[in-house]
């Protein structure tokens, strides 16, 4: 009995048989061509139909075109559109695209893949400098805005049809910015709030009007809704400059000589302006026009009014023991995670997915087309995998061909116990092309990288990216904006220079204004803002502190000590000491708390409630969650938290707007 060949290997068979074809070749002569396809022609269909999924998820373009006879469909891959054309890059512009994707995190593999494919294996750690989450529609948006291919998704419980302009990338959250076909009129989306997004549209489906530039869209959160109102904002001291530095000089109406501020704000969706507002707690207020104010001092009534929290149930007595923990998103000063002895070793998952194993094994093969010959040793640090899997693949690939598989028309690699000789077609040594996923995390990475304040915007990076876009034909469409603190290079300089500070500093968590003296570790973009992680003289350990928060900074001419050495995490939320543990319920319009913090578990109800629970790291932080959330959010317990809430809304409602501004 014949063993069935491994999946891999029928994979790479008809890569190569379909890369080969002179003509589109039929379902039936893909059967007798590739080894290890059912006889059954249902099972056959089905077997083909998931390989090609597998093959274009990784990018390789399997084209159906018609042909004559009872099959009617034929299937070829032009080389043409497999191959990469050659980018061309230098040796500095490809060191700097290394760079780039070793310090820019994404979530994902795609832009070591990318690098791969460009012959970049063995990208050496490098520290990171920012962390930038990419939402589950990002990539198949990418494609569409890079194909001007219109885009269908729902967005807020509609459904919409929108020719893409550009994707952009602010504070922490990315945004398509488009023309909305239904509406016929400019739209901002945020990408993590897209639902239902379906396949992209044929290319050139979704070109925009003339004249429309999605670079001037604004990206305000206030400005998600349609036509803009103008309210205005009072912002006292304490997060004047801040608040300042976020939305502009031109939101400036006056300024006092304390640093507060009075600001003008175009508002076209008032619900998100007064969740950015008491988001500020007692540091800001609604002062005009007074249907504005009104209509803040009313949500601030309902939540004073909320009636009290319902018993806690036996879960939310018991706590969260095996609840799946996640970072807490609160204190912009927290203890930085540093490496922990003696953890559980998560147990491998045995083998890689088909899909991975081919690109792996592709990449290889095209190395090795170029090079010639290598040592195992090499292949194995270079691709990251065990020489053990190296030899594995590698023999498998040399039983990969085309028919009728006789010596001359295999892959002819020859393994050695300590080398490899491979006798391989040049053309094999050409790139595959970059699958969207791949692209976008190149241009992602790069474009990052040169938004950082102080980047070379005309050097080796900058000219790697020009070349590259113009392979992806993404034409500046994808925009990275990176805030810059008015501190930021204050800060780099203590980090660089390895000098304490003194910092005085506004703890969002719990509203409290500190000086204390820190020893810089190191300054990163998590989520959209800049931190520092430094050991703390006064909290006596690791501390990451948001740098916009940072408001003033003095350099004591002390160098750092050993004690400031460690590893920080690489997330921006990871819970304080003493958090303490809350359970919260909530209903209708305040349900988007659970998908919007990061939480320690999640339980839907039977109606229409959710419970979630959370690491309370400040009472200030839990205000601001609560008066957001509005009226449908109660925490259930600890009893000592439930009025939290009513108690903030009171003080604002007494301290804020009780008089008229």
């Amino acid at each position: 009995m014949v063993p069935t060949p491994d999946r891999l290997e029928r994979l790479t068979d008809l890569v190569l048989v379909l890369l080969d074809a002179r003509r589109p070749r039929t379902l039936d002569e893909i059967g007798l061509a590739v080894p290890g396809y059912p006889a059954s022609r249902a099972a056959r269909r089905q077997a083909f139909e998931r390989d090609k999924r597998v093959l274009r998820d990784e990018g390789i373009p399997v084209l159906t075109e018609a042909v004559e006879g009872p099959e009617q469909y034929g299937y070829r891959i032009d080389p043409e559109a497999f191959y990469l054309p050659d980018l061309e890059l230098e040796p500095d512009e490809q060191a700097a695209l290394q760079l780039a994707v070793a310090g820019v995190h994404l979530g994902d593999p795609s832009g070591r893949d990318a690098l791969s494919k460009l012959g970049a294996w063995g990208v050496a750690e490098a520290r990171t400098v920012a962390q930038v989450d990419a939402p589950a529609a990002l990539v198949p948006l990418f494609d569409a805005v890079r194909m001007q291919a219109e885009a269908h998704f729902t967005y807020h419980g509609t459904a919409r049809a929108v020719a893409p302009a550009t994707l952009r990338f602010r504070a922490g959250r990315w945004y398509l910015v488009g023309w909305d076909r239904d509406r016929d009129a400019p739209r901002t989306y945020r990408v993590d709030r897209i639902e239902s997004l379906a396949a992209p549209g044929r290319a050139g489906s979704g070109v925009v009007p003339e004249g429309f530039n999605g670079m001037d869209a604004a990206l305000d959160p206030w400005r998600e809704g349609e036509d803009a109102d103008q309210v205005l904002v009072r912002v006292d001291a304490v997060e004047g400059p801040r608040v300042v530095a976020e939305v502009g000089e031109r939101a400036v109406v006056e300024r006092a000589p304390d640093g507060s501020a009075l600001l003008r704000l175009g508002v076209s969706s008032f619900d998100v302006l007064r969740s950015w507002v008491l988001g500020l707690l007692d540091h800001a207020e609604v002062v005009g026009p007074p249907q504005a104010r009104a209509a803040v001092v009313s949500w601030l009534q309902e939540i004073a009014a909320a009636p009290g929290a319902p018993p806690a149930g036996p879960a939310e007595r018991e706590g969260t023991e095996g609840a799946a923990r996640a970072p807490v998103a609160h204190e912009e000063e927290r203890p930085v995670p540093g490496p922990r002895r003696g953890a559980p070793v998560t147990p491998r998952i045995p083998g890689p997915a088909a899909n991975a194993r081919l690109r792996r094994l592709l990449a290889l093969v095209a190395w090795l087309a170029e090079a010639g010959e290598a040592p195992i040793a090499l292949l194995s640090d270079r691709f990251g995998i065990s020489p053990v899997e190296v030899v594995r693949e590698l023999e498998l690939a040399a039983c990969c061909g085309v028919p009728p598989y006789t010596p001359d028309t295999l892959l002819e690699i020859v393994v050695s116990d300590e080398t490899v000789r491979a006798y391989l077609p040049k053309e094999l040594a050409r790139p595959r092309r970059l699958t969207p996923a791949e692209g976008l995390a190149l241009a992602a990475s790069a474009r990052t990288i040169l938004a950082v304040p102080g980047a070379d915007r005309d050097g080796a990076l900058a000219r790697a990216l020009q070349k590259l876009e113009a392979v992806l034909g993404d034409d500046h469409r994808l925009v990275v904006g990176m805030d810059a603190p008015p501190l930021l290079d204050e800060v780099k300089e203590v980090v660089d220079a390895h000098e304490q500070a003194e910092i005085v500093y506004h703890s969002a968590s719990t509203d409290e204004t500190t000086t204390r003296v820190v020893e810089p570790v190191e300054v990163v973009s998590l989520d959209g803002h800049w931190y520092l992680d430094a050991y703390c003289h006064r909290a006596e350990g690791l501390r990451r502190f948001r740098v916009d928060r940072i408001r003033e900074l003095r350099r004591t001419g002390s160098p750092v000590t050993a004690r400031a050495d460690g590893r920080p995490g690489e997330r921006a939320f990871v819970p304080g000491p003493g958090a303490e543990t809350a359970t919260l319920e909530l209903e209708g319009d305040a349900r988007w708390v659970a998908d919007s913090v990061p939480v320690l578990a999640r339980r839907e109800g039977a109606g229409p409630a959710v419970r979630i629970t959370l690491a309370v790291g400040g009472r200030a932080w839990l205000e601001r969650l609560l008066l957001q959330a509005g009226p449908r959010a109660r925490v259930v317990s600890p009893g000592a938290l439930a009025s939290v809430g009513a108690e903030a809304a009171a003080r604002l409602i007494r301290t804020r707007y009780l008089e008229l501004p």
